[in-house]
């Protein structure tokens, strides 16, 4: 992710900024870094909310400002590295980042397990998938799917088959068909029974999914930094001025 140096600013705005500044003003020429990165990250949030379809709070939270100091001379904008809950931000929002496909879900490492899914296989939502509201498969079909297939394991699949799915109603029971294999004509996926056939619930495929850039984030921090630096700097020059 982007960091914001007073160099680059300099470049970016005028050749003798650093001369004129920073050795005369370095406490001003540091705040106005932290500050710019602070103003860059809101900005970033606006991208997000911008560019994404209805993106998390989670997503939107993972966005950080690291404030400069004056030995450093270098702030950025960052996303979280490391969570204590779920993935971190850098796997789940790096291919909207730089687009190409993105890393295994502990889902599908689940399934693979239990041979459902070859070895580096994907999963995506099927035509009959329940979506949340963010535009995702609802977890709690993921749950209920890794659950009758036994993906958590005995114990996971006792607790969670309800008597809907039982064979002997066969209405509203879930099935797989393992990447590799077809059953019927259909083909490897997540599937359920109704009253006139079956639905697709999962897909099963080989490639990972493949996203298009749709945050280019280093480019829009250093836009926005650019634009938001010179103000920061004249305000925080003035104040230490008083």
């Amino acid at each position: 992710m982007e960091f914001i140096s007073f160099e680059k600013m300099a470049a970016a705005i005028n050749a003798d900024l650093k001369s004129r500044y920073l050795e005369k003003f370095p406490k001003a020429c540091s705040a106005a870094l932290s500050r710019t990165a602070v103003r860059c990250k809101l900005a970033m949030q606006d991208h997000m909310r911008a560019n994404f379809d209805r993106p998390t709070k989670w997503a939107i939270d993972a966005v950080r400002a690291v404030p400069a100091t004056v030995e450093t001379m270098s702030s950025a904008v960052l996303l979280r590295e490391f969570s204590s809950k779920g993935t971190p931000a850098e796997k789940y929002l790096g291919p909207q980042i730089m687009g190409g496909g993105r890393s295994l879900k502990r889902s599908e490492k689940a399934l693979a397990s239990a041979q459902y899914l070859k070895p580096g296989g994907f999963m995506m939502p099927g035509d009959a998938a329940k979506m949340d509201q963010f535009g995702n498969q609802s977890r709690g079909e993921i749950v209920k799917i890794l659950s009758v297939l036994r993906a958590f394991g005995e114990q996971g699949y006792r607790a969670n088959r309800k008597k809907g799915w039982s064979k002997k109603t066969r209405v509203g029971q879930i099935f797989a068909v393992r990447q590799g294999n077809t059953h019927a004509g259909l083909k490897p996926g997540v599937y359920r029974r109704t009253d006139t056939g079956v639905v697709c619930l999962m897909r099963f495929v080989s490639k990972a999914p493949n996203y298009r850039v749709r945050l280019p984030f280093d480019e829009l921090v250093m836009a926005d930094a650019a634009r938001i630096f010179p103000e920061e700097l004249e305000r925080a020059v003035v104040e230490i001025g008083k």
